[in-house]
C-alpha cells in the first residue's frame, strides 16, 4: 500500500483513494494497442477456453478469433477502410462481437445504435456519420429499410440471433421468427458476408493513440442526442483500471452480460472488460428483468452487472427462496444511484444467501467510457457511496458558480479527469467544450452534471442531478426535451413539459409524463390519442410518455422559465 502523504484538503491533490490500491496498480502502464489487439494479447495462449455462452452453445476464444478474422476480411472485401464509420443497429449476439472487433482491425469506427430507435431517428444517426454500410439485427430490418432512404447507405449486412444458435433452437427461430430478407446485391446475410471475404486478405491498421473506435449515443441538457466518440485507449483504460482496481477477476470465472452493446456500459463493462480478462461471457441478447432470477439459478455467474431495480427484482423473487448465492463474487450495480434502503436490503439478502460480497456500486457516464469508480473490494465499500476512483483517474467536486475545487464533504459538480475521457462528441465541438473544460491545474476535466462530494477517504457520493434526465427503473435515461420537441409538432399544443413520475411497479425509477397547454376549443381526448400515436411513431419505446395532462398555463420561475420542478411535484402528488 502507499505511504502516508501530507493532506491539503483537496481530493485532486491528496488522492486519498490511492491508499486502497497497491503500488503496482498505481504505477501500472496503460495498454497502448487497439481493443482487438488487447483482446488477442490477453487470450492468445488460452484459445481453448470458453469465451461466449450463447443459449448454451459454448464458443471458445479460438473460435472467436477465427470469426473475427473472417469478419475482418469480409468487411475489407466490401471496401471498408480506416476512418470509415459503419452504423451497427444490433443487440448482443456473437456476430455483433465479431463485427465489432473485426471492424476495429480495419480502423473502422462502429456507430452503435439502439434497434428500438424510430426509423427517423436511425436515419439521422446514419446521415450524421455518412455510413455507406449498416449492420442490423434482422428484427430491426423493416426500420432500416425506411431509415436508409435519403442516405448514402449502399449495403445492409443482416445478422440474426439464429446465426449462432444451437440446433434445434436455430430451426425454431427460422421457422417462426425469422425476418424475410431480399436476395440481392444490397442485402447481405452473415453467411454470405463470410463467403465474400473467403479469398480476401485484409490490411490490418496499426494502433494510433486517441483514434476513435466506437460511437455510442447519449443525450444532453438540450435533449439532442450526441455521439460519444471513444478511442481504443478509452476502452482499454476503462477495462485495465477495473482489472487492477482490486476486483477478484479470474480467467476461469463467468460473467452474465445483460447490458446492450449500444451503450457505453454495455460495450465496455458488459463485453470488452470480461473478454479481456478471459472469462466466459454469458450473452443475453434480450433481457427481461423479471427473468433475472431464472438466469442466476441456471448459469450461476460469478460476476454480473445491472441497474438498481434489477436487484430489487432479485431480492423479491420467490424463485430465489433458499437459493445458494455463494458463487457470486461481484454483484455490480451502475447506471443510476442506488437508494440506501435498497442497498442495505440487497446486502442483507446477499448475506442470507451465502454471498460473501456486498453489492458493488459504481459510477460513470458515456463520456468517460462508462465507469470511473467503483466499490472494488470490501474495504472500498461505504454505504451510500459509489466507491473510489480508479487508480489512474482523478475525481473532485467543483463549485458551480466559481469553478473552484471544493474540499472534502462539500457538495458541488462532480468532475473527472483521466485516460477514460472521450475523444469528444462527433462533429460537435461546441457541446464537447461544454463538457470537457480545462481547469487552472492545466488538466482537462469532464463535467458530469451531477451534484455530489468526495469524503476524506476518497469515496464518491452522488446526491442529485443537474440535468433533467429521467432515469427509468431499468437504468435507461429519458431526456425530457426529446419528448417535448416531438409533442410540440402537434398543431394543438401551445407548450409542453415532460417530467418524471414515480414508477409504482418497481422499487425505484421514473417514467415520463407530459404536461401540455392546448389551444382553446381543442378536442382534448382526440388530441391525447394523437399525441400517443405521434410519440409511438417518433420516439424509442423506452421514451414513451405514460400520460398527458392538460393544464391552463405553465408554471413559471421568477425569470420566466417553465418551472419543471413544480410540475414534478404535481405529477408525483399522492
Amino acid at each position: 500500500m502507499t505511504t502516508e502523504k501530507k493532506v491539503t484538503g483537496y481530493p485532486s491533490i491528496d488522492k486519498p483513494w490511492l491508499k486502497y490500491y497497491t503500488e503496482e496498480a498505481i504505477n501500472a502502464k496503460l495498454p497502448e494497442c487497439t481493443i482487438c489487439e488487447y483482446l488477442w494479447n490477453n487470450n492468445k495462449d488460452h484459445q481453448s477456453n470458453v469465451a461466449l455462452n450463447y443459449f448454451d452453445r459454448k464458443i471458445t476464444y479460438g473460435e472467436v478469433f477465427s470469426n473475427i478474422e473472417k469478419a475482418t476480411n469480409s468487411y475489407s472485401a466490401l471496401g471498408l477502410k480506416s476512418g470509415d464509420i459503419v452504423t451497427v443497429c444490433a443487440v448482443t449476439i456473437p456476430e455483433t462481437i465479431y463485427s465489432f472487433y473485426g471492424l476495429n482491425r480495419l480502423g473502422v469506427v462502429c456507430n452503435m445504435v439502439d434497434p428500438r430507435t424510430s426509423a427517423e431517428g436511425i436515419r439521422e444517426y446514419i446521415k450524421e456519420v455518412d455510413s455507406k454500410i449498416v449492420v442490423t439485427i434482422d428484427v430491426a430490418y423493416p426500420k432500416i429499410v425506411e431509415a436508409i432512404k435519403g442516405t448514402s447507405v449502399e449495403k445492409i449486412v443482416v445478422i440474426s440471433p439464429a446465426d449462432s444458435l444451437p440446433q434445434p433452437k436455430k430451426f425454431l427461430y427460422k421457422a417462426f421468427k425469422a425476418t424475410k430478407i431480399p436476395n440481392d446485391n444490397t442485402h447481405i446475410k452473415w453467411d454470405e458476408l463470410i463467403a465474400i471475404g473467403k479469398d480476401e486478405k485484409a490490411e490490418i491498421v496499426s494502433y494510433k493513440k486517441d483514434t476513435p473506435c466506437v460511437i455510442v449515443h447519449t443525450g444532453g441538457t438540450t435533449g439532442m442526442p450526441k455521439g460519444v466518440m471513444m478511442s481504443n485507449d478509452n476502452m482499454n483504460a476503462a477495462a485495465f483500471q477495473a482489472i487492477i482496481a482490486g476486483f477478484d477477476f479470474k480467467r476461469e470465472h463467468s460473467w452474465l452480460n445483460i447490458m446492450p452493446p449500444f451503450i457505453a456500459y454495455g460495450v465496455g463493462n458488459g463485453l470488452h472488460l470480461p473478454l479481456v480478462v478471459g472469462m466466459e461471457v454469458i450473452l443475453i441478447p434480450s433481457f427481461n428483468p423479471d427473468e433475472f432470477a431464472d438466469l442466476l439459478n441456471k448459469y450461476h455467474p460469478n460476476h454480473m452487472v445491472g441497474v438498481p431495480s434489477h436487484y430489487g427484482n432479485i431480492i423479491r423473487s420467490p424463485k430465489m427462496n433458499n437459493q445458494d448465492l455463494s458463487y457470486v463474487i461481484a454483484p455490480v450495480v451502475g447506471g443510476d444511484a442506488m437508494d440506501i434502503s435498497l442497498e442495505i436490503e440487497t446486502n442483507k439478502f446477499l448475506d442470507e444467501h451465502n454471498c460473501t460480497y456486498p453489492v458493488c456500486k459504481g459510477y460513470g457516464m458515456s463520456e468517460v467510457a462508462a465507469a470511473v469508480c467503483a466499490c472494488s473490494s470490501h474495504e472500498c465499500n461505504k454505504i451510500g457511496s459509489v466507491g473510489t476512483p480508479w487508480p489512474k483517474t482523478i475525481m473532485a467536486a467543483f463549485d458551480l458558480n466559481t469553478g473552484e475545487e471544493l474540499g472534502y464533504n462539500q457538495e458541488g459538480e462532480i468532475c473527472i479527469t483521466g485516460p477514460n475521457t472521450m475523444v469528444g462528441y462527433y462533429n460537435n465541438e461546441a457541446e464537447t467544450n461544454n463538457v470537457i473544460k480545462q481547469h487552472e491545474d492545466g488538466l482537462m476535466w469532464v463535467h458530469s452534471g451531477d451534484i455530489g462530494y468526495i469524503d476524506e477517504d476518497g469515496f464518491v457520493f452522488v446526491k442529485d442531478r443537474i440535468k433533467r434526465v429521467i432515469i427509468r427503473h431499468d437504468g435507461f435515461k429519458v431526456f425530457p426535451s426529446l419528448i417535448e420537441k416531438t409533442v410540440d409538432t402537434n398543431k394543438n399544443v401551445i407548450s409542453n413539459c415532460a417530467v418524471g413520475i414515480a414508477d409504482k411497479e418497481h422499487s425505484q425509477g421514473k417514467l415520463p409524463i407530459v404536461f401540455a397547454v392546448l389551444n382553446d376549443g381543442t378536442d382534448v381526448e382526440r388530441t391525447k390519442t394523437e399525441l400517443f400515436d405521434l410519440c409511438k411513431k417518433e420516439l424509442p419505446e423506452y421514451v414513451q410518455p405514460v400520460d398527458f395532462v392538460f393544464i391552463d398555463k405553465m408554471p413559471l420561475t421568477p425569470i420566466g422559465k417553465v418551472d419543471y420542478r413544480a410540475l414534478e411535484k404535481e405529477a408525483n402528488r399522492v
